[in-house]
Formats: C-alpha cells, sequence, structure tokens
C-alpha cells in the first residue's frame, strides 16, 4: 500500500505550543511508512537563509525532515508566503529544493500542488507578499544582522498572519481547484487558508489540508486515493 503524506501551516517560530512538538510526533509516527512527503508552505512563521546563518527555531523538525529522507522517503519543499527566503541549504542537508508549484505523477494520478497564497487577494497578504517577494528587498535584508533581522521579520510576519482561519478565501480556492481539475488534474491540494476541507467536483478532488496551528490536519494519497486527516494521538 503506498502512502504520501501533505502538511502545510505550522509556522513554527510563531510562539505556538503545540505546533512543533505536535508535529514532531506526527513526522515520528509516518517514519518507515511514508512514500512521500511533501511541505506545502508556512512551515515556519519566518524564514530567511543568511549566507552562514538560518534562523534557529524549527531545527528539530529539520532534523526529523532529514531523518525521514534518509529512512526512504520522498521529500518535497513548496514554498509559502512566510518561508520563501530559500539558497542551497534545503538541497544540502535534506535533498530537495523549494518550488512554487508541482505537477506530479502520484499513483497514477496527476496532482497539482501549491500553498495558495497567490489567491489570497487581502489587502495586508498582497502588501506582505509583494515586500517578501522583492530581489531588491531580499538584497538588502541580507545586510542586516540575524538576530535583528530574524526578529524583525517574525513580528511583520505575525501581524501579516493575522490569527484564525481565512475563510474568505474557501470559495476561491476551490473555484481555483475546479478549473484546475477540469484542465486535467485529478487532485488538487493546497494549504494557506488554515480551513480544512475536501471538495469532490466532477473532475476530480479538492483537498485543503488546513493547518498546525489548531486544526492539526494533513493530506493523504494512499493507492490513489486522496482523504484529508487529523492527526490523533494514541492514549494510554
Amino acid at each position: 500500500m503506498s502512502a504520501h503524506y501533505f502538511i502545510s501551516d505550522a509556522h513554527i517560530g510563531a510562539g505556538l505550543t503545540d505546533a512543533e512538538p505536535k508535529l514532531g510526533r506526527f513526522l515520528d509516527s509516518i517514519r518507515g511508512r511514508a512514500d512521500s512527503l511533501y511541505v506545502l508552505g508556512d512551515l515556519f512563521e519566518f524564514w530567511f537563509e543568511y549566507r552562514r546563518a538560518i534562523p534557529k527555531r524549527g531545527f528539530r523538525i529539520l532534523c526529523q525532515l532529514a531523518e525521514l529522507r534518509r529512512s526512504g522517503t520522498g521529500l518535497f519543499y513548496l514554498k509559502g508566503n512566510h518561508d520563501f527566503w530559500f539558497k542551497d541549504f534545503l538541497k544540502r542537508e535534506l535533498g530537495t529544493e523549494a518550488a512554487d508549484e508541482l505537477d506530479v505523477m502520484i499513483d497514477g494520478r496527476r496532482v497539482y500542488l501549491a500553498h495558495g497564497d497567490a489567491l489570497d487577494r487581502g489587502v495586508v497578504p498582497r502588501l506582505f507578499r509583494g515586500m517578501t517577494r522583492s530581489r531588491l528587498n531580499g538584497m538588502f535584508y541580507s545586510f542586516v544582522h540575524p538576530d535583528l533581522g530574524i526578529g524583525l521579520a517574525q513580528q511583520v510576519a505575525l501581524k501579516s498572519r493575522g490569527l484564525g482561519a481565512k475563510l474568505y478565501l474557501t470559495e476561491a480556492m476551490a473555484r481555483f481547484a475546479r478549473g484546475k481539475l477540469q484542465a486535467g488534474f485529478d487532485i488538487v491540494i493546497m494549504g494557506h487558508s488554515h480551513v480544512p476541507e475536501q471538495r469532490q467536483f466532477d473532475g476530480g478532488t479538492y483537498v485543503n489540508i488546513g493547518d498546525w496551528t489548531s486544526n492539526f490536519t494533513y493530506g493523504l494519497i494512499a493507492d490513489g486515493s486522496p482523504s484529508l486527516c487529523t492527526f490523533e494521538e494514541k492514549t494510554r
């Protein structure tokens, strides 16, 4: 039986007490049985990769991702709107690169993957995206000392993320997914909205995998069949 997992929106570094440890336990639980793991962005509240420094928050999760890859799990990373300034760290240490979107075949199904922030037309998210995706801003930011730069950026990222789910995005993302399905994809998987849902259209299935800040949800394609799951820890 094949098993391909999808996670996003843990926002590690935002001071959320449950996000990182619970995600860590989830990653431990799939070791040895995951054919692949796709991270669909915003794993970190903020990521800026300096020439000789990276943010220290999330180090344990990075180690677990490296261990997953060593155990035979394929690892794929998509940029979010909070973690996008990658250089060569992912490729060098985890054997993967950060992509904006992916068009992949999984168990014979054509799957479209993206974080989904490009569909967010809110004023603050649009301004934040424009500012952070600017090459010029990135160049100037690289001259700021990491202690100052990372701390400042985390404050800006927190304000841009806001609190709770982006309910205003659900229909726009569903319409976009439906268009992709009509264009020939069998499955569309995104995150960003923090609203976990699964919808069936004539052309296939759309899954929004939610988040690891409050819902602790993830996507799964098992033997070609997509589903939305909630991580539930076993109690003794």
